[in-house]
């Protein structure tokens, strides 16, 4: 199973005031405050902690249908320097390990679980705008049309849709079962999809 979270960076600065009094508080460990008092862009370190939390909580749900998201819970730790590969660890319900990739325009983030070093495939989807549905039609798309080119069928027997806990999950012709997430912010999306 697979967790993915992608944060736009320029659509966070402009949504969201870290700095405002009580915020660090409120989402972020003492631990994870200090890496971001002490790191070099600390904008990104927010932004790298945030995605981490997001992608981790993801997998949670999917592994145990809960729906509780308190961000302070979700403890997490920067496994070596940030660079544009960062790999991390999560506690959250259990341990988990994060991939993120850091660019000047955003950070996506898979996790998994720790005892797991799954195979997936990671795509970032940029849009041209920031309207939600249609961020949610275009990924569908693109996952439709990979799917059905790697295993040679047509797109109609790829299907889409929630699980009992609210997580997408894909079936091909309603019995095979492939791990999905899908995550989107700003200007970019992301999808995480288990090899098949």
């Amino acid at each position: 199973m697979i967790g993915n979270d992608i944060v736009d960076l320029a659509q966070a600065k402009q949504e969201s005031n870290w700095r405002r009094r009580g915020f660090l508080d409120k989402i972020f460990t003492q631990h994870e405050q200090q890496l971001i008092l002490e790191a070099n862009d600390s904008d990104r370190m927010v932004w790298l902690l945030w995605s981490m939390k997001e992608s981790a909580y993801k997998l949670s749900v999917r592994s145990t249908g809960l729906r509780l998201f308190a961000p302070k819970k979700i403890a997490c730790f920067v496994n070596g320097p940030t660079t544009d590969t960062t790999e991390g660890t999560v506690f959250y319900t259990r341990e988990y390990h994060t991939k993120s990739s850091i660019t000047a325009q955003y950070i996506a983030t898979v996790a998994y679980e720790a005892t797991i070093i799954p195979a997936y495939t990671h795509v970032i989807v940029p849009f041209d705008n920031t309207i939600y549905q249609t961020h949610q039609r275009v990924i569908r798309e693109q996952i439709k049309h990979r799917c059905a080119a790697r295993l040679a069928i047509p797109e109609q027997a790829i299907h889409i849709h929630k699980d009992s806990a609210g997580t997408p999950l894909l079936t091909v012709d309603n019995v095979v079962k492939i791990p999905l997430t899908i995550s989107h912010h700003g200007y970019y999306g992301a999808y995480a999809l288990g090899l098949i």
